[in-house]
């Protein structure tokens, strides 16, 4: 125990319980309305063993990470939990019922349950993706030692792990960097780095696992979602972290590391401040008096659990409803209003602390524009 790296955590705190509970619930919640699908089933020797999750897949380009395991033993008993340990495992039985499947007290129809090129999917409309788990034994001290304060890169992913506990995650292909925290968590005796929560606290949810194979000096082995495939990945030491370097995304960052705008859209016009909104608007917006300036303008934006905002998309349409360019003398202060003057955490929760915003929200505001003035805010 006294070996162990300053973030390797035998017993999870509060939170870490709070969100595996919820990962755990999630993931029961999803097998039980999976159960319907008509398709025929797998084998028992194909589905024996132990099974580390990948993804959800909730579009043909849309995953959300699945950091859970599922256990189907040879002796009927069954047990999913997490990977990281942070929440308690459901323990129960399973079994081949002619071509059903039944896990715990779930059955699946014929097909539900899958195997391919050693990777399980439950599912047909948003497939639970997992992968056939290879225990790899690896030290965990020596791997923290190895990979702490040492910035990593693979032909696709740049990690840099701090020794604060902090990582960031940073795209070649897109340049996009991401601020997050990350422990190293064993499972029976391999070694998985854990990427988890948001610039600014430890509960936004999981990213995809990567589990250690190898080490050498400066190369590190490691099998997981490359965001194309599952596949083993090989990262080369690029340099050290300096003390004094922090931790920070390339502009803005949702909190939830799998947030899609079109879950949670709020327009504001339907909020209880729909006052206040016509006076800010009335305040600080500048007619453009054009005639050719009619239509609809829609300003979409995100507010993320700090109450920053990002992610703007303007589309404007004309009056008869084709795509329609507006001047930038309009969408300019239109954008500088929802920028800096809306006050985005009032008007999403009305009537309570504004500092008790948790989690992002989409918003849409919709301007009816007559020559450059507005007016209507539609729903």
């Amino acid at each position: 125990m006294k070996n162990r790296p300053p973030n390797f955590h035998p017993f999870p705190s509060a939170h870490w319980l709070r969100a595996g509970r919820w990962c755990i619930a999630g993931l029961y919640f999803s097998l039980f309305i999976f159960h319907s699908s008509l398709t025929k089933g797998q084998t028992r020797e194909q589905l024996t063993g132990t099974w580390i999750g990948v993804h959800t897949e909730l579009d043909t380009t849309i995953t959300c990470a699945l950091p859970t395991y599922i256990r189907l033993s040879a002796d009927s008993t069954y047990q999913l939990g997490l990977v990281d340990g942070s929440a308690k495992s459901i323990q129960s039985t399973w079994a081949i019922e002619g071509e059903r499947v039944r896990l715990d007290t779930i059955h699946f129809a014929p097909r539900l349950v899958t195997v391919q090129d050693d990777l399980l999917r439950i599912g047909s409309t948003f497939p639970m993706v997992f992968r056939r788990f290879t225990d790899v034994p690896v030290d965990s001290v020596s791997t923290y030692q190895q990979l702490s304060g040492h910035v990593w890169q693979s032909n696709n992913l740049t990690v840099s792990l701090y020794a604060n506990g902090q990582v960031s995650l940073e795209n070649l292909h897109t340049n996009e960097r991401t601020a997050h925290f990350w422990r190293l968590a064993t499972f029976e005796r391999s070694v998985f780095l854990v990427i988890f929560g948001n610039q600014h606290n430890r509960e936004g949810g999981y990213k995809p696992l990567w589990q250690i194979t190898g080490l050498l000096p400066k190369q590190m082995q490691a099998i997981g979602w490359n965001g194309c495939s599952v596949a083993t990945e090989t990262f080369r030491l690029v340099r050290n972290l300096s003390p004094n370097e922090t931790c920070q995304p390339a502009g803005f960052q949702t909190c939830s590391t799998c947030f899609q705008p079109l879950w949670n859209t709020i327009p504001l016009s339907h909020t209880s401040r729909q006052y206040e909104l016509n006076k800010l608007l009335s305040n600080y917006y500048q007619p453009v008096s054009q005639k050719e300036q009619s239509g609809l303008l829609t300003i979409k934006f995100v507010v993320n659990c700090a109450g920053q905002v990002g992610l703007f998309d303007v589309k404007g349409f004309g009056d008869d409803y084709c795509p329609k360019a507006f001047t930038s003398q309009l969408t300019d202060q239109l954008l500088s209003i929802c920028r800096n003057h809306i006050a985005i955490r009032s008007f999403l929760q009305p009537g309570k602390d504004p500092d008790q915003l948790t989690h992002d929200t989409a918003v849409s505001l919709t301007f009816r524009l007559k020559d450059g003035h507005i007016t209507d805010i539609l729903p």
